[in-house]
């Protein structure tokens, strides 16, 4: 015997199995997902509204129960939640290893990997920031002083 849950779907009434619930619950958040917080409430409500068209559709009467044959179905009509786009996280993760990051260089390196470092986060040849830098500390008044505390401050690469 299974156990049934009575959910509003759609602003209407319907008799669901757990598991039949627990499919489509699993669906609705996945594709939520994949929408921003404001994008959300909407696209999940239209969506509401479908799946409630289609299970009426589907049940001869208001006492039948939604089984997950039933789900399934639906989800195939509607689509995977994958066709509506990337989560959000990996979205995130994505724009959070585009940032860039000031590390010292491990490859690029002849003190402390401080100028290799600098070439690498601003995309400039090494040389040119190596000849800066010693033009700087020797006819610009930047001490070694700073040398020393960026690369004291400064994270090495992984």
């Amino acid at each position: 015997m299974k156990k049934t849950l009575n959910v509003n779907i759609g602003s209407l009434a319907f008799v669901i199995d757990e598991d039949a619930y627990h499919i489509l619950r699993k669906y609705l958040d996945d594709v939520g997902e994949r929408f921003e917080p404001v994008e959300a409430a909407e696209t999940l409500n239209d969506l509401e509204m479908r799946i409630a068209d289609i299970f009426s559709e589907n049940l001869a009467s208001p006492r039948q129960v939604v089984n997950a044959d039933l789900v399934r179905k639906t989800i195939a009509i509607l689509g995977r939640a994958d066709e509506f786009g990337e989560p959000r996280r990996k979205r995130q993760e994505a724009r959070q290893n585009d940032l860039k990051q000031l590390r010292r260089s491990r490859h690029n390196r002849v003190l402390g990997g401080v100028c290799g470092g600098l070439a690498d986060y601003f995309g400039i040849d090494v040389a040119v920031i190596r000849l800066l830098m010693f033009l700087l500390i020797f006819f610009g008044g930047i001490s070694v002083w700073v040398y020393i505390i960026l690369w004291i401050v400064i994270p090495s690469e992984a």
